[in-house]
């Protein structure tokens, strides 16, 4: 770290603001591409809100083409840059409609990521605890993986200037106010999560909260399962038990979010639905994403701002997409450099 606490650099080439998944990767990439930076954290830890409560789900098809390019470009890049951090399980995707699972093939086609069918039956075999649920067919997906949550962010953080306890005020071209004193920018990255977009006045991202939960059980060796269907949920393996989701997202304002009742109903409700029955919680917590109205991530330089770059609206991506992510945002801030 090359920050000294209370005491900022005069001046930077680029200013990070947010120290989750956006920023730290966006710094690590800036390091190798040459340009000097500093991410500027209000908390006294990194990853706070978001990036440090991910479910941890290396999932590289999503949506659509756009996001999965991100997700797959950032799955290869924690496979080749981040391995201590990645673990390589495979994951199943399954659907309750035919034709969401065409879509998902066609998706995987297109983008050169291998997949296989399987069937109900080889569903069950991986799951059996699952077998209320709605499968009319599934893809497994061979480079799919588990990430370590915070090892990860570290290994963003190694090597960057960070600076922690620093809370921004407010941003405008060439400087950045905070909570320890001013700092000259050249280019400012928004990498603030749910808060993304404030310290400029635009309008604010969509900010849902999900429920996470470790549940007692045995999953043991094998991919997860993520369940794309009316009744969306997913699993995994997890130390002390079975990690998993009812996959809800209550609309709420960017916040610390904090498990509650409502969450636990859901997915005790969901599991039971699927045919998992009572269950014990070993830990729970809620986790917060954020998405911009059409729900494709904010990314690269501002239209009307020369001087500032974006990397928010990651919708709940951040942990798989964070490298892809940071390559294109810190490319685009270099080339803002260029121009400045």
């Amino acid at each position: 770290m090359c920050y000294k606490a209370g005491v900022l650099p005069a001046s930077v080439e680029v200013a990070i603001v947010g120290g989750g998944f956006a920023g730290l990767a966006t710094a690590w990439w800036l390091e190798r591409l040459g340009a000097s930076a500093i991410v500027l954290e209000r908390e006294a830890e990194l990853g706070v809100y978001a990036s440090g409560r991910s479910a941890g789900l290396g999932r590289q098809l999503v949506e659509d083409d756009e996001t999965s390019a991100l997700t797959v470009r950032g799955a290869a890049l924690l496979r080749e840059e981040f391995a201590p951090a990645w673990t390589a399980t495979g994951g199943i995707l399954s659907f309750d409609d035919p034709a969401h699972l065409a879509a998902y093939a066609a998706r995987a086609a297109r983008l050169g990521v291998t997949v296989s069918a399987l069937d109900r039956a080889a569903v069950l075999a991986r799951w059996p605890q699952l077998a209320g649920l709605a499968i009319a067919g599934a893809l497994h997906v061979p480079g799919d993986g588990v990430i370590a949550v915070m090892p990860l962010v570290k290994a963003f953080a190694a090597g960057a200037c960070v600076a922690l306890d620093t809370a921004v005020h407010a941003i405008e071209a060439g400087r950045v106010m905070t909570s320890q004193g001013a700092i000259a920018a050249r280019v400012v990255v928004d990498a603030s999560g749910a808060w993304a977009g404030r310290l400029v006045d635009e309008a604010p991202l969509d900010a849902l909260k999900r429920h996470v939960f470790v549940i007692a059980g045995e999953a043991g060796a094998g991919p997860y399962l993520w369940h794309l269907g009316s009744d969306e949920v997913y699993v995994r393996a997890a130390d002390g038990g079975i990690l998993t989701s009812p996959c809800d997202e209550l609309r709420t304002p960017a916040a610390d979010q904090q498990p509650d009742a409502r969450g636990e109903a859901l997915m005790r409700a969901l599991l039971a639905k699927a045919g998992f029955g009572e269950t014990e919680i070993v830990r729970r917590w809620a986790c917060q994403r954020s998405f911009t109205p059409d729900r494709r991530m904010r990314l690269g330089r501002d239209p009307r701002r020369p001087w500032l770059v974006w990397a928010a609206g990651l919708g709940g991506h951040g942990a798989t997409a964070a490298p892809a992510v940071g390559e294109v945002v810190a490319r685009a801030a270099v080339a803002a450099l260029r121009e400045r």
